[in-house]
């Protein structure tokens, strides 16, 4: 469902796995009874700390909440409490008031460091942390669908977005989702792409890391540049 962000399932005959869910809570709940359609959520895998990506944990309800350790660490510099995680809802969705009732943040249950391999239903899906769009994202591919959920390292028709990037890091692992053996990219923002997608993102990314070099080299400061 490509709404803020773009939110994905990979049905399997053991249940469903969620990559993330919507930012607003009428969109969450949307999504939350699609899933339930198709079977029980058995797990929910949150690929950055951002709002965006984590807010609809209470609404969907999985068994577990996997997502990486740093991820983890850092839930609190994004949703900094619970009144201010209500507000931002209320930003993005205005009439949402009556569906913030009882609402809690929901943390994950499992975390993991540098890799992890889940196994659900004859589906195999390796989650990989893989530092771009900030220093905590995770990619997860999904063997036998030969998918690739990116998170935001990848977003077609936007520009990337360089929040808390891990510059030199999202290289390695716009690499490393190169090399995956995928007939398409689901991405945290954007529609599913292939691999041609992969070039136009790095010159972007040149071309503002180069914007960038020229502007210091003028003698600005880090808060100016």
């Amino acid at each position: 469902m490509n709404r803020y962000p773009t939110v994905e399932i990979v049905v399997t005959s053991g249940g469903v796995v969620a990559i993330d869910g919507p930012m607003k809570p009428g969109d969450a709940i949307e999504w939350r009874d699609f899933i339930a359609s198709k079977g029980p959520l058995r797990y929910n895998i949150n690929t950055e700390h951002h709002q965006d990506h984590i807010t609809s944990n209470w609404y969907l309800k999985a068994d577990k909440i996997i997502s990486s350790e740093v991820t983890y660490a850092d839930f609190l510099t994004s949703l900094t409490s619970l009144e201010v995680t209500r507000e931002r809802m209320l930003n993005y969705d205005p009439g949402c008031g009556d569906l913030l009732e009882g609402y809690e943040v929901w943390w994950p249950d499992i975390t993991f460091k540098s890799r992890m391999t889940l196994r659900l239903g004859g589906e195999t899906f390796h989650l990989i942390h893989s530092p771009g769009h900030t220093r905590r994202q995770t990619v997860v591919h999904a063997v036998e669908a030969r998918v690739a959920f990116t998170a935001d390292n990848i977003t077609p028709g936007n520009y990337p977005f360089f929040h808390s990037a891990a510059v030199w890091e999202w290289f390695e692992s716009l690499a490393l989702l190169e090399s995956l053996g995928v007939d398409w990219y689901v991405p945290g923002h954007g529609d599913p792409c292939g691999k041609g997608e992969f070039p136009r993102h790095r010159e972007i990314m040149f071309d503002i890391i180069n914007e960038i070099k020229e502007l210091k080299n003028r003698g600005l400061g880090r808060e100016e540049v």
